[in-house]
């Protein structure tokens, strides 16, 4: 595999120092904290917990995922994705592919497995972990929510599950994945907390509620 360039950027190769490794934290963090969740360790990152279970619309912080960027030919990506078409999803183990573009797409996995996946991958795979913030929302009403949040057209006909595309939520550049019971949406970093907020305005009427991110997936992704 040729060198990364950007290997540097990667939180999967965070190490000790004198025997101080340091933590992981999602740009979601005060917002969770200023909400009365609880921070638990997981995988090395810090990590809300919410003591509210999932209603008709619920979301999590699912920043401490892994996510590589995926760049390259048509055929490339036609590889790395099992032919996906574009705008197509889908699952690959514990990790979700996503192919927004011919030659562009998204990788969401376990934060354990970022490391080992990018070297099967190659340079196609850029990580974008700590580049971009990953919210899920879910729940029988996350489609309602997140019509009041996006001119996209949300119902079942126009975005089923297994799609995925790149839109304006909130007026923020965002990739929305299709999971079927819930939609994973990807943002920048630096939006991740104004992103949080407004989402859940969205859905305050809805009785929307910020949940706990859930046990983590360990298996490695299958790509």
């Amino acid at each position: 595999m040729s060198q990364d360039p950007y290997a540097f950027i990667s939180p999967s190769a965070v190490a000790p120092t004198g025997g101080h490794r340091p933590q992981l934290r999602s740009p979601i963090e005060h917002a969770h904290v200023a909400a009365g969740a609880s921070i638990e360790e997981q995988d090395g990152w810090r990590v809300a917990a919410y003591e509210g279970e999932r209603g008709d619309a619920w979301l999590a912080d699912l920043s401490h995922l892994g996510k590589l960027d995926l760049r390259g030919s048509q055929a490339e990506l036609d590889d790395l994705t099992g032919r996906l078409p574009a705008g197509g999803a889908r699952e690959a183990g514990d990790a979700w592919l996503a192919r927004i573009t011919p030659t562009h797409g998204y990788l969401v996995c376990p934060f354990g497995s970022v490391a080992a996946t990018r070297e099967r991958i190659g340079t196609a795979a850029i990580d974008v972990t700590s580049g971009m913030a990953c919210v899920a929302l879910g729940g029988p009403a996350w489609r309602e929510v997140w019509m009041r949040s996006s001119g996209v057209d949300a119902r079942e006909a126009s975005f089923p599950a297994g799609r995925c595309l790149a839109a304006s939520v909130m007026r923020v550049p965002t990739v929305a994945i299709n999971q079927g019971e819930q939609v994973l949406m990807l943002v920048g970093w630096e939006f991740g907390e104004y992103f949080w907020e407004a989402i859940l305005d969205a859905g305050v009427t809805l009785d929307i509620t910020p949940v706990s991110a859930g046990a983590p997936a360990r298996a490695e992704a299958t790509v």
